[in-house]
């Protein structure tokens, strides 16, 4: 996963589609900015914001029933 910025990597958990955003909105407004301040730091880790690079992996099983 490519990611231009921290706001690029944010942006998609600010929506209305899985389990990170659903999550983030049962949250109170002042929780929400400390979850997103927290994973900032996290992705910044001391550098400044920009370009970051992440591996992506995706498990998925199919099956029928007979």
């Amino acid at each position: 996963m490519e990611f231009t910025s921290f706001d690029d990597f944010w942006m998609p958990h600010q929506g209305s589609d899985g389990p990170i955003a659903d999550y983030l909105r049962t949250l109170e407004p002042d929780l929400k900015l400390r979850v997103r301040e927290a994973v900032r730091s996290g992705y910044l880790d001391g550098d400044a914001d920009g370009a970051r690079s992440y591996a992506a992996t995706a498990w998925a099983v199919r099956g029928t029933v007979p």
